[in-house]
């Protein structure tokens, strides 16, 4: 289990950070991969936010887990973690809602382009 949650917190560090850079991505939708959602300038930033934020609190509760004293973690930390996850939430539903829904770009035509 810790090396599935190792390859999940690396996987968002990597897709974070590649994200940041400004990198256009596109999430094929789950029934049909033909139509999804595109992510690209502000969409893509944010969700790599979402993407980091959510790293940093998988590697928090490692953290804390890893001390192995059995006791609940203090009050200050639940409420450090639980804005954090609020956070994340809200960074990758603000890419989804800026992303641009539509079909896959290799399937849209140029523009100007006879059909």
């Amino acid at each position: 289990m810790r090396t599935f949650q190792a390859f999940v917190i690396l996987l968002c560090l990597f897709a974070g950070f590649w994200l940041l850079s400004g990198a256009e991505f596109f999430m094929p939708g789950r029934f049909d991969p033909t139509y999804g959602v595109y992510f690209s300038g502000l969409s893509a930033r944010l969700l790599g936010l979402g993407l980091l934020s959510l790293a940093w609190a998988g590697l928090s509760v490692k953290r804390y887990a890893g001390r192995g004293s059995g006791k609940a973690p203090p009050q200050r930390w639940q409420v450090r973690y639980f804005i954090n996850l609020v956070v994340t939430l809200a960074l990758i539903g603000a890419a989804y809602y800026l992303g641009e829904a539509g079909p896959a770009p290799h399937l849209r035509s140029a523009p100007g382009a006879l059909r």
